[in-house]
């Protein structure tokens, strides 16, 4: 039953409790005349109707008008006033003398009911407001598209020594200019702008932690137009498992033995000197078993040719399990290699000539030591010796050789410096088959460049390692966190809570609608690193500061207010809708009959002549 229908039965029973006192007053007591009892009955019911509708006011038709809305930016925009617009200001608009301020727009629609269209002035609507349903006919009147830094791709979680990839796209910025720094504020990448704002930078993380990397855009004068932080988030993982099988000794396989061993992969290599001789770590057999503990397997061409049915069907299956294996080649690919890579779904196609490979060029020599960081200090280093460490690292890249093999419809290993694609691989199931045609990496080594033979082996290894298994770890909201605006956490424990920059828990509450996703809304206060705790884990998620970033909160808030607007999410609005009418006329007649009501009750009843 309805509220309405409830106070309309509980007015009448104190009707009838009401008229049935007066009743046995007019019977037990002084009698009243007829036209006072019956007065005072009359005035009951009035008052009963009229506190009715005070309470319930009748509903009135209200025609619609135009509802025009000031965001933020809005004095950036010149907007001509139109005939029977009703004006209002939400809190991030500047200020407007004749402007009614709204603490959101569902507040400012339901205070003007029934209207027809709705202008909005400014850069859009924060989040907020984009779950309100609108009218059917909206505009914007937006101002000119922000000058700066508009879309930020920052890298995922990094391990110690990794490179990665900062992606952002510039806009309104003539022969801009692109420069990342270091928490330091050394610069450790440069690069100029494509013609669509696009640029990608890179980086090296360092130690375990959180840190906070820059972006900077210069225009054509070296100015600085626009700073973004880029959160760079840098874990240890657990260290990959790597087994690696050669035909023959090389130096191919020493250089690569020790680089795993140095960056603390867990390295098992062995290598066929022949007549049954093996040099190297304990012989391993390639079963089930041992291969569901291994994260990579590299061969090269002479142990996959020299592979058994047997191994080859382990290694099948392994590798549809999750493992990654890598063919590196240190001479021709020959036609039983290729059979056996045709078998694990990677085709391979070109001969077995020689062709030289040159790698992409290094930055700058400030560049390139700025990305290295300081150098570890030695035992007993002279002045020869640390001259001589600092002119390997700056000695030019060798060229490589590479084979004329190509992996057919396949993802790109390495690229050289025209952006060729180098090598490739394929999924298999759940794992990666690849082939990387290079047979003299460990040149880089000899020429001083260990930074290179590293960063092209991390790489690889990287695209084609066994990937992490899924968990059920908690999922933080997709788009950029930006302070006072909300946020959703998902897939948390009941005992969640976030840990804010200033040390302060924030506990969670989850919300029963969102079901089996566990989720949680957060409005941060704070920019920077907080951190979602529950149990014994930690995940750091950084919340930026629209006042440090405001050309990419602008851009963001145009964009999603478009892609608002864009997925139909308008109520239907009718030109003439029914809404209360006022109360107080219905609430001054309630009073006016109760003091009547009470001044016939207190009124003296005058006594019979004796």
């Amino acid at each position: 039953m309805s509220e309405p229908r409830w106070i309309l039965i509980a007015l009448l029973a104190v009707l009838l409790l009401s008229s049935t006192r007066l009743c046995w007053q007019q019977w037990r007591g002084p009698a009243r005349t007829r036209v006072v009892f019956a007065s005072l009955l009359l005035l009951q019911a009035a008052m009963t109707t009229l506190l009715y509708l005070t309470l319930v006011p009748p509903m009135q038709h209200a025609a619609g008008g135009q509802l025009t809305v000031l965001t933020a930016a809005a004095d950036q925009v010149r907007w001509p006033a139109e005939p029977g617009e009703t004006l209002i200001a939400l809190p991030e608009a500047p200020n407007a003398t004749d402007a009614d301020r709204a603490p959101d727009l569902a507040t400012a629609l339901r205070q003007h009911p029934g209207s027809t269209s709705l202008r909005l002035i400014g850069d859009g609507l924060p989040a907020r407001d984009r779950d309100t349903a609108l009218p059917d006919d909206v505009r914007v009147a937006s101002p000119a598209p922000p000058q700066g830094w508009i879309a930020l791709q920052p890298p995922p979680v990094t391990a110690p020594g990794a490179v990665f990839t900062v992606t952002a796209r510039a806009q309104g910025v003539p022969d801009a200019r692109a420069e990342l720094l270091d928490p330091a504020g050394g610069v450790v990448d440069r690069a100029t702008p494509g013609e669509d704002g696009n640029v990608q930078l890179g980086g090296v993380a360092r130690v375990p932690g959180q840190s906070t990397f820059r972006l900077r855009l210069l225009d054509g004068g070296q100015h600085v137009v626009d700073t973004l932080p880029v959160p760079v988030d840098t874990a240890a993982a657990t260290a990959p498992r790597l087994l690696i099988l050669a035909g023959a000794p090389g130096p191919e396989l020493k250089y690569l033995r020790r680089w795993a061993t140095d960056a603390g992969l867990r390295v098992q290599a062995q290598a066929n000197a022949g007549g049954g001789v093996s040099l190297g770590d304990a012989p391993i057999a390639l079963t089930a078993a041992t291969l569901a503990q291994t994260d990579v397997v590299v061969l090269d061409e002479r142990s996959l040719a020299g592979l058994s049915a047997a191994q080859r069907s382990a290694l099948q299956q392994a590798i549809r399990g999750g493992l990654g294996v890598l063919v590196r080649t240190s001479g021709p690919l020959g036609d039983g290699a290729r059979q056996v890579l045709r078998s694990w779904g990677l085709s391979v196609t070109g001969g077995n000539q020689a062709a030289p490979l040159s790698l992409t060029a290094d930055a700058d020599a400030a560049l390139l030591q700025a990305r290295r960081g300081p150098q570890r200090p030695a035992s007993d280093t002279t002045a020869y010796i640390e001259d001589a460490d600092t002119a390997s690292h700056q000695a030019a890249l060798p060229v490589l050789e590479q084979l004329g093999l190509k992996a057919t419809d396949a993802i790109a290993l390495l690229h050289d410096d025209k952006g060729a694609a180098v090598g490739g691989y394929r999924p298999l199931g759940r794992g990666r088959v690849a082939l990387l045609p290079v047979t003299d990496s460990y040149r880089l080594v000899l020429a001083g460049r260990d930074d290179r033979h590293a960063e092209l082996w991390s790489g690889v290894l990287a695209s084609v390692a066994r990937p992490l298994p899924a968990a059920d770890a908690p999922r933080i909201g997709i788009h950029t966190p930006w302070t006072s605006e909300r946020m959703a956490l998902c897939q948390l424990e009941a005992t969640a809570q976030v840990r804010a920059p200033d040390g302060a828990l924030i506990p969670l509450r989850l919300d029963p609608a969102s079901g089996t996703e566990r989720c949680a809304g957060y409005w941060p206060n704070q920019p920077g690193w907080h951190q979602l705790q529950q149990g014994e884990g930690r995940i750091a998620f950084y919340v930026f500061d629209p006042a440090t970033a405001l050309p990419l909160h602008r851009q963001q808030l145009r964009d999603a207010t478009s892609q608002h607007l864009a997925t139909g999410a308008a109520a239907a609005s009718a030109g003439v809708v029914e809404t209360p009418s006022a109360r107080w006329p219905w609430l001054l007649a309630f009073v006016l009959a109760a003091g009547l009501l009470w001044w016939l009750e207190r009124r003296r009843v005058p006594a019979p002549a004796q």
